[in-house]
């Protein structure tokens, strides 16, 4: 019972204390009623090899660009995509049952204008899938596992690269 004034009372004294410390929420607008993520839009995503590449390009891309503006880029993003399988299940054949699809992305979010180095980092995304006899239904679950990973991954990238912009403005 004691509790619960108390926890009012630190939330009333901590409050203003983030207002202070220079805290700002990540999506709140400013006064001219601009997003954080209005900057985001002048980062341009470097192409990326294969599908997955391009699937996690055209992700980061929906994330950073979310209303289609196309700014002239002061920003550089950059991300070399490692891509693993790792075998789990098994069955008394030794023929795997199950697998782990992980995605490794480093990036670099770089500034154009200086050529400096804002914001680097490695980021991991991993999904597993069952491997069926059907040859059809196993390359359909990897597919979808490749898919999810690029989602979570370029989700990952998104999140730096708008801590990063942020922390320039």
């Amino acid at each position: 019972m004691l509790l619960r004034p108390i926890m009012t009372l630190f939330l009333c004294l901590a409050l203003p204390a983030l207002g202070a410390c220079g805290f700002q929420p990540l999506y709140a607008k400013n006064q001219v009623g601009e997003t954080a993520t209005d900057p985001l839009a002048a980062v341009k995503v470097d192409m990326m090899e294969n599908r997955v590449g391009q699937l996690t390009r055209n992700i980061l891309l929906e994330n950073l660009r979310p209303e289609s503006q196309n700014q002239s880029p002061l920003y550089e993003l950059k991300v070399d995509l490692d891509e693993t399988n790792v075998d789990l299940g098994f069955t008394k054949q030794n023929e795997a049952t199950v697998s782990d699809y992980i995605l490794t992305g480093k990036y670099q979010l770089i500034r154009i204008s200086d050529t400096k180095i804002l914001r680097t980092g490695t980021v991991r995304a991993r999904t597993s899938y069952n491997i069926v006899q059907s040859d059809f239904a196993s390359l359909e679950a990897k597919s979808a596992a490749q898919e999810d990973a690029a989602r979570n991954l370029a989700r990952q990238i998104s999140n730096q690269v708008a801590i990063g912009v942020r922390s320039v403005e």
